[in-house]
């Protein structure tokens, strides 16, 4: 076996890089652990990372480029945010809230490593995060930001993985995200997580 062959399966890493052109949403490749332990797809990899640095500059939204290039190596897929698509990062005390009728069903992939965070994927919105949320420990990730696709590997054998995965066509629709957070306001006034505390524990 080489000793840059990934720890998650290559042909999954390429599909789901196809499914998400499918669905509209641009990613980019990113680094990749190899059985070596080290990072693979840029020479100066310490951890995940797009590998290219002008990333924001040129997305991939066709799946026969994702095709080409996701054949070539193992790479890791990464979301590019505020292209239609935002992210919300909860952590455990808030995810556990859900689900609620105040929140609609969405996409949902769990983080890889402890203390344990979920990302909830909406349309892209206004690009300001609530000042409520924000002490609540909640992150918007939108123009200018990546979030790791499920089952991209962060670490050594800690892949990436869904909760709710999307629909494998365009068709479904996502929520933005202000009304997304809006719901989860509601839920966090309503059980009194009015403020954050430090990282969850998984």
């Amino acid at each position: 076996m080489s000793s840059t062959a990934l720890t998650v399966g290559w042909v999954e890493l390429r599909d789901a890089a196809l499914g998400a052109t499918r669905r509209g949403w641009s990613v980019v490749p990113g680094t990749f652990l190899g059985t070596d332990r080290r990072w693979h797809g840029r020479d100066d990899a310490t951890g995940l990372c797009p590998v290219s640095d002008t990333w924001r500059d040129a997305p991939v939204t066709d799946p026969a480029h994702a095709q080409e290039i996701w054949s070539q190596q193992p790479y890791g897929v990464l979301l590019v945010c505020g292209r239609g698509v935002d992210v919300l990062e909860l952590p455990h005390r808030v995810f556990g809230l859900l689900p609620a009728p105040e929140v609609p069903q969405l996409p949902v992939a769990a983080t890889a490593t402890p203390p344990r965070r979920w990302l909830l994927f909406t349309t892209t919105g206004s690009g300001a995060l609530s000042s409520e949320l924000a002490q609540a420990r909640v992150r918007l990730h939108t123009a200018g930001a990546w979030v790791a696709l499920p089952p991209t590997g962060v670490e050594f054998l800690s892949p990436q993985r869904w909760l709710e995965p999307p629909q494998r066509s365009s068709t479904q629709r996502l929520r933005t995200a202000d009304e997304v957070q809006h719901g989860l306001l509601t839920l966090l006034l309503r059980s009194g997580l009015s403020k954050g505390a430090d990282d969850d524990t998984d």
